[in-house]
């Protein structure tokens, strides 16, 4: 019969392969929540770290009521595409709590510079994941591939890099059929960091800012660094679209 140490070896190396291959485990964000959220439970519950598992559903609960997946499906319009974000959320819980370990953490230095540099570097900005680790080094962890993960040394949180490439279709001459191509190089599309909410540590690039309003957004979401004749345009057809809705630039509701 196996033993207590053997559940809890199977379960620790699952934890490993959920937010490594979220994929296999999950089809959309709700899902994987539910798959991850269940996995670090049971191992409180083993372990006996009762208390900790109702913090970690306390600071969850800033995700809102529909859970960790709600805010990245109202980002970007579908919880099927944010699997590897509500991966990398628990990642952080299941090393915080010594269920998961990882490549490397940020020393205070290392820490300090990527906190520091991170809305004057990615925001509005179009980045590739090779620039991110260019910068800032070998990442603690990597989620599913496309989101680059780095954890501070000393508990001050996660940044998240998440990363996305759209799989375009063309027509095959000859072929009757349309193709899909993956690019093996994605854009960043939005980086995480510590905040009190969702909203307050998200950092759209401009890739980003695309996906969530459309080749528009600059009108209702102007950048802090935008100019006065920007700003002017922008107020303008506001006005346009407040005087007659069809003309509405834009592609997204915001």
């Amino acid at each position: 019969m196996r033993t207590v140490h053997d559940l809890r070896r199977r379960w620790l190396d699952e934890v490993r392969h959920v937010v490594t291959r979220p994929g296999m485990y999950a089809g959309s964000g709700r899902e994987m929540g539910t798959a991850a959220g269940t996995l670090l439970q049971n191992l409180c519950f083993l372990d006996e770290r009762d208390q900790e598992w109702e913090d970690v559903r306390e600071d969850l609960s800033r995700y809102g009521k529909l859970g960790v997946y709600g805010p990245f499906a109202a980002l970007f319009g579908d919880e099927n595409r944010c699997v590897d974000e509500v991966a990398s959320v628990y990642a952080e819980r299941f090393h915080r709590l010594g269920y998961l370990a990882v490549d490397r953490t940020l020393d205070a230095r290392e820490w300090r510079e990527l906190i520091g540099g991170v809305r004057d570097r990615f925001d509005g900005r179009d980045v590739r994941p090779g620039e991110v680790e260019e910068a800032y080094g070998t990442p603690s962890l990597v989620v599913g591939k496309r989101v680059l993960c780095y954890a501070s040394a000393d508990s001050a949180g996660w940044v998240f890099f998440d990363c996305f490439s759209e799989t375009p279709s063309a027509y095959v001459p000859g072929e009757g059929r349309y193709a899909s191509t993956v690019g093996d190089d994605p854009l960043v599309r939005d980086v995480r960091v510590p905040a009190d909410d969702f909203e307050s540590g998200l950092v759209l690039t401009l890739y980003g800012k695309v996906l969530r309003w459309g080749p528009g957004w600059w009108i209702h979401h102007p950048p802090a660094d935008a100019s006065p004749e920007t700003r002017a345009i922008a107020a303008q057809l506001r006005g346009v679209e407040a005087a007659d809705p069809s003309r509405s630039l834009r592609t997204r509701p915001s």
